[in-house]
């Protein structure tokens, strides 16, 4: 939803951390998946990053500003709450992201309410584009 007010380093690096999310609990689930497609493509990146840079370290670093940062996480945790479970992995790695971004335990449970919210409109909309609300 935010995502235009990123530059295309932090957009690679949103999806870089965004994949590393996915696979901190050691699941693909397919709303796991299919939200990081939909992740990349809403980025305008055409390709999923190699594993390789995914499991290096963080590019929190890329984040220079509150913004930015705080578009960033509002992202990670739609990634992390797709599934409808926050996994201890998922918990402790948004724990890490939160500090390297100096983000409040108070600012971060709005924006994952925010996350909830936004999935719930997406399934809703899914609804009806498929044709499953008359």
């Amino acid at each position: 939803m935010y995502l235009h007010l990123l530059n295309s380093v932090q957009k690679m690096a949103l999806l870089k951390i965004a994949h590393r999310l996915s696979v901190a609990d050691g699941e693909d689930g397919a709303e796991e998946l299919d939200v990081l497609d939909d992740l990349r493509a809403q980025l305008g990146i055409e390709v999923a990053p190699d594993m390789g840079d995914v499991l290096r370290e963080l590019p929190t670093d890329a984040f220079d500003t509150q913004q930015s940062r705080t578009v960033a996480m509002m992202e990670l945790l739609v990634v992390t709450y797709v599934d409808g479970y926050l996994h201890e992995a998922e918990a402790s790695l948004i724990g890490e992201i939160a500090e390297a971004f100096e983000i409040e335990q108070a600012a971060l449970n709005a924006m994952a309410e925010w996350a909830m919210d936004v999935l719930d409109l997406k399934r809703g909309g899914d609804a009806v584009i498929s044709g499953a609300v008359q």
